[in-house]
């Protein structure tokens, strides 16, 4: 049988119609939905590319911002922290918390000792003396960081005490120096507030209240022992063992920080001795 020629225009038709679709929507359709994508993707790149250069400006900027607070820091951290060594008169917070809880009783008195110091300035006599608060009676080494440093309260440990109503005696000009000495006071950050003179020049009367926060430097400070903690086993052959102790997590000032806000301390029951000289 003869096939017309209307047949095959139709067959030839209908292959033409099925590459041409699936070279439309297999290949060419996709293709051009890619090149769209890719030329929205370069659009996107060159307006973020154009943003670089005032991006370096802006992170060379921070980074310069970072090195100037960090140096300032640094001027503070050189006069107005503590040594971190006992005998220096500071406290060093790397040792175990049992040996911290001893210190802590000693750094006190160094304290005391340095406030004392400063309360004399100008010439003054003083008539009532400020008391350093020291470790609460019940703070022992699982305590001890958190009563008296203030850590992890606060990031890094820091000693902040309300040293109360102080009272000196003099002429104008030794009281005036007397209060304004406390912003000098080596190692600690002190404020002198609320002065109030009574009596006659030169003989006059100054009361006033000092509040202070030493920041503590070391790099490293062990953790806190829990009260009442499982007893240390006996090491080998018998003896005592020694109870592990491994660096904490925390950074005290010496790098960057923040400036905190935290509760004062608490004075210890039946008051507080400030007879170190």
């Amino acid at each position: 049988m003869k096939i017309g020629p209307w047949p095959i225009v139709s067959f030839g038709f209908m292959i033409g119609a099925a590459a041409f679709a699936y070279g439309y929507w297999h290949k060419y359709q996709p293709n051009m939905e890619y090149a769209a994508s890719v030329e929205a993707s370069a659009n996107t790149f060159e307006k973020e590319a154009k943003t670089l250069p005032r991006t370096y400006e802006n992170l060379n900027e921070a980074i310069r911002l970072v090195k100037e607070r960090e140096a300032t820091w640094q001027k503070v951290v050189a006069t107005k922290t503590p040594p971190a060594s006992l005998g220096a008169g500071g406290i060093d917070l790397n040792v175990s918390a049992y040996q911290l809880a001893v210190d802590s009783r000693v750094y006190r008195n160094n304290i005391q000792r340095a406030v004392n110091a400063q309360v004399k300035v100008g010439g003054v006599t003083v008539m009532t003396g400020p008391t350093v608060p020291g470790p609460d009676p019940e703070d022992g080494a699982g305590t001890i960081l958190a009563g008296y440093y203030n850590f992890p309260a606060i990031p890094f440990p820091v000693v902040i005490f309300d040293l109360g109503t102080i009272t000196v005696r003099g002429t104008y000009e030794q009281i005036k120096r007397n209060v304004e000495a406390w912003s000098d006071m080596p190692n600690y950050l002190a404020v002198a507030d609320g002065l109030q003179l009574s009596g006659t020049s030169p003989n006059l009367t100054g009361t006033y209240s000092v509040s202070m926060v030493g920041y503590l430097k070391g790099d490293k400070i062990y953790p806190g022992v829990p009260e009442g903690g499982a007893p240390v086993s006996p090491g080998p052959g018998g003896g005592a063992g020694t109870a592990p102790t491994r660096p904490g997590g925390g950074q005290a000032p010496g790098g960057p920080g923040a400036r905190p806000g935290p509760p004062m301390n608490r004075a210890p029951q039946g008051g507080g001795d400030n007879r170190d000289n």
